[in-house]
């Protein structure tokens, strides 16, 4: 679901806390379900599903970003890929649901049931505090010492209080701090990965799931249907568990890099397989080419949920200040929904200019120029607390500076700090 309110959902987690946009969110979610469940009309059904929208909009910036600020370093990236992963989980059983309940009202009850998914997200925030972060910046060192005390070993909690008080530097940034010069790189590779997850491939292979697997053999709607169910999102839901335990194992780089090469290579094998006659099913059966294409439609759908699928998020929820992660993150969620939209208006126009084959030979492209991106700017982050991701590119930016005066410097910037 494409939502406009990941851009004021950074403004409200900086406003009224993580946990209080949570709430606000969850509110927004169990209401707009019951109402769209219920809906007499198809009036009352868009507007249930605009309440969603924004409910589902906001959880997934305050979301993310409460993980990232309240789980210790040594397992934050597995559990900032938990958010990808119940996502994942979640397209699955919808697309398991869509096979089970079809005809009379079975899509009320469908819709309805997913309101237990907002009450537990209530449920959730009442037990949890916010993150000590958010409390910091309030000026209440009590509350931040209560949060961090329930993930950070009482030994290090005073530590920990003063490394994010001097990240926050005492005081709210404005809007123009998220431009400055020492912020600009984070900025952009936050935006820059939200670009590429997005550009990469994910979004054709499933709008164009139905036409790959016509083409691939599969000659029946519930066929089709059946695997998409298996081969993209039971896939999707198990490579994104695998990227759990990988994350904080292997790190965010490694995994992004050969991830990124990976659906490169799936996807020139699907632009190959759709090139020429004869990719569907013959007398036979499926053919060796529909099996090629199957098989490249698979790898890639894994290669994505294991690396840029979480690791953007992971890294998206890690890389900004204190003061300016809310409205930072916000920026770069709203760029990642932004150019879904753009895909979703324009890629059949763009099947039309290039054809099959060119569209996932431009999406293999993509990849590359993802991995390029990757490799040249991004540092790895694992093992690192927030305030020494920050301090990383306060370090860097200080040796960059350094080197506009004459003092010769790395040129590659933090990948090698």
């Amino acid at each position: 679901m494409r939502s406009p309110a990941r851009w004021p959902g950074g403004h409200l987690a900086d406003r009224i806390g993580r946990r209080g946009a949570l709430w606000v969110a969850a509110g927004a979610y169990v209401v707009g379900t019951v109402a769209q469940a219920a809906a007499p009309t198809i009036g009352v059904l868009l507007g249930a599903r605009l309440l969603l929208g924004l409910g589902i909009g906001v959880a997934s910036v305050a979301g993310p970003m409460f993980a990232a600020e309240t789980a210790p370093e040594r397992i934050r990236g597995g559990l900032l890929a938990v958010y990808q992963f119940s996502t994942t989980f979640a397209i699955f059983i919808g697309y398991l649901a869509d096979e089970l309940f079809t005809g009379g009202g079975s899509w009320r009850y469908l819709l309805g049931a997913a309101v237990v998914l907002g009450v537990a997200l209530m449920l959730v925030t009442v037990v949890v505090p916010d993150s000590a972060v958010w409390y910091l910046k309030r000026g209440d060192r009590r509350r931040a010492r209560e949060s961090l005390c329930r993930t950070v070993p009482e030994r290090r909690v005073e530590q920990r209080l003063q490394d994010i008080e001097k990240s926050l530097h005492g005081r709210r940034a404005s809007w123009r701090e998220l431009l400055s010069p020492q912020w600009r790189r984070p900025l952009a590779l936050g935006v820059g990965l939200a670009l590429f997850q997005q550009t990469t491939g994910i979004n054709g292979i499933i709008y164009y799931a139905d036409s790959i697997f016509s083409a691939a053999g599969f000659r029946t709607p519930q066929e089709q249907l059946s695997a998409t169910t298996w081969a993209i999102g039971a896939v999707d839901a198990a490579f994104a568990l695998v990227a759990v335990g990988l994350l904080d194992r292997v790190g965010r780089r490694p995994l992004l890099l050969v991830g990124l090469l990976g659906m490169a290579a799936s996807l020139a094998v699907v632009s190959l397989s759709f090139l020429g006659a004869g990719v569907g099913a013959g007398a036979g059966g499926i053919t060796s080419r529909g099996r090629f294409l199957l098989a490249g439609v698979i790898l890639f759908v894994a290669f994505y949920a294991v690396s840029i699928g979480p690791a953007a998020w992971t890294v998206i929820n890690e890389i900004y200040p204190g003061p300016i992660r809310g409205r930072c993150v916000a920026i770069a969620s709203a760029t990642h929904w932004g150019t879904e939209y753009l895909i979703t208006q324009f890629f059949l126009s763009l099947l039309d200019a290039l054809g099959r084959s060119g569209v996932f030979a431009l999406f293999a492209g993509l990849c590359v120029l993802g991995f390029l991106f990757v490799r040249r700017y991004l540092p790895e982050t694992k093992g690192r607390t927030l305030e020494q991701i920050q301090e990383m590119w306060l370090a860097d930016y200080r040796r960059r500076s350094g080197s506009h005066s004459g003092s010769g410097n790395n040129p590659k910037g933090p990948q090698s700090t």
